[in-house]
């Protein structure tokens, strides 16, 4: 399979899934680990250059449509429009959710998970039963999770340490649900401060993070997004 026919294969997944997910109705199954992972535009271009990024999100259970750019994408492939399932809103509703069961949060800085975990507990959830910052090796997390044994592990090292990760512990059913969580318990823990309620429903969060981390995501966000769309424009045209 090309890259091209693997970015137009993930956006079709995205598109299903983000249509078809419902959180009110999913339930755990200790038995079989279920994935969660988000499609951005920075994942696709991670798509289009790595198969093996493709195969992790490909074995994802869903797949949800996060940002503006791959609603742009999924539109120019002719899908109808999808609600924006990012993940620094989605992950509390799971967390709420599950907030009795068995917590695991890996990623981020030690000082975003300490804040993390205090302001979980302030907002009633008293299960997180293993922390740990994202740059060990993922032998490390796989041994704490057989360890911990938690319900609901939450990876937020970012692309693609943790989808790699998290197809490794669905492949070995270590816990009932794993989420992709990005930058999320930066958020939650206000390590990282979140854009404006305005300025996100006008679909300009990107803009936000960039004028506050210039130097991380400069590239990213300039010659990164007409890479996307580069990547798009070709996909598209080479399975007409």
């Amino acid at each position: 399979m090309s890259a091209c026919q693997q970015v137009a294969r993930l956006l079709e997944k995205t598109y299903t899934d983000s249509r078809d997910w419902n959180l009110y109705t999913m339930q755990l199954n200790p038995s079989q680990t279920q994935c969660i992972a988000f499609l951005n535009a920075h994942a696709v271009t991670y798509v289009y250059d790595n198969p093996k990024f493709f195969e992790s999100l490909k074995g994802a259970d869903y797949v949800l449509r996060d940002g503006i750019g791959v609603r742009i994408a999924l539109k120019f492939f002719g899908y109808q429009d999808t609600e924006n399932l990012n993940g620094t809103d989605l992950i509390p509703k799971i967390i709420e959710k599950w907030k009795d069961k068995r917590i695991a949060i890996y990623g981020a800085s030690d000082q975003a998970l300490v804040a993390c975990k205090t302001k979980l507990e302030k907002n009633g959830v008293h299960a997180v039963v293993s922390m740990a910052h994202g740059f060990h090796e993922p032998e490390i997390y796989i041994d704490m999770i057989k360890n911990e044994k938690p319900d609901l592990v939450i990876l937020c090292m970012g692309m693609p340490k943790q989808e790699f990760l998290a197809l490794e512990i669905r492949k070995e059913n270590l816990c009932p649900i794993v989420v992709c969580g990005g930058g999320w318990a930066d958020f939650y823990s206000e390590t990282k401060q979140r854009a404006p309620e305005w300025v996100r429903k006008l679909s300009l969060e990107w803009l936000h993070r960039l004028t506050k981390e210039p130097k991380r995501l400069g590239k990213r966000y300039t010659l990164g997004i007409l890479y996307f769309f580069y990547i798009i424009i070709k996909s598209r045209i080479s399975i007409k």
